[in-house]
Order: C-alpha cells, then structure tokens, then sequence
C-alpha cells in the first residue's frame, strides 16, 4: 500500500509540472498579451479624455500607440519606501496628468502578485 501512495503522488506531481509547463508556453505568453492589449484597448476607449503611458519596462507591449512613455521600476517606492529615483523622475507624466486631471499608466506584472507594484510607484512618482 505505501508504493501505490508513493506512486500517486510522484504521478500528480508530474501533472503539476506538465501543466505549470503548458501555462508558460509560447501560445499562452502570447495569447495572455493579447487578452491583455484589448483589455487596455478598451479601458482607454472609456477614459479616452485621459492620456496613456506606457511604462518602458513592459507596458508597450499592451499599448501599441500610447500617448507617451514613462519609466518606473518595482524598486521606486518599494516596501512603502517614500523615496523615488531622481533619475527616474517621470516628471512629463506628472505635469501632463496635473493638466488632464489624470492618466493612465500601463505596465505589467508577473502572474499571482495581488496587485502591481507600479500601483505604489506611480502614486510616490504623482505624488511630488
């Protein structure tokens, strides 16, 4: 009995793995930036009074024509630092949203962060 257990578990770790291979295959990586550039598309149809950054480090792949580019990193701000890179000030971004009264910033994560860390970056970077 203890072989069939030993057995059964080597067998659903193999699944594991085998899935965990397919969600990273090319087609998924492809077809996810896809969902996720029409996904842009239609937020910034919504809020199309508001200007779209697309933040250097991934966001150009969601938004092919975004109104400018920013850069922020996952270290600006990080652990509810507040501090920011002056070498990465953004400070375009800020004038331009304190003009239109917002806008939106693109950017990427990886898979199972609860929320992007650019959401606490951007806020340090308009906060100045």
């Amino acid at each position: 009995m203890p072989c069939d257990t030993i057995s059964s578990k080597q067998s659903i770790y193999k699944l594991c793995r085998e899935l965990k291979k397919e969600e990273h295959s090319l087609f998924n990586c492809l077809s996810s930036i896809v969902e996720d550039a029409a996904f842009v598309s239609e937020i910034r149809l919504l809020y199309s009074d508001l200007p779209l950054f697309a933040n250097l480090r991934c966001g150009l792949w969601y938004a092919p024509r975004p109104t400018g580019t920013c850069y922020f990193k996952s270290t600006d701000g990080h652990q509810h630092q507040q501090t920011f890179s002056t070498t990465r000030l953004n400070w375009h971004v800020a004038e331009i949203a304190a003009r239109k009264g917002g806008c939106i910033i693109v950017d990427a994560t990886r898979k199972g962060k609860r929320a992007p860390v650019s959401s606490k970056t951007a806020a340090i970077g308009m906060d100045c």
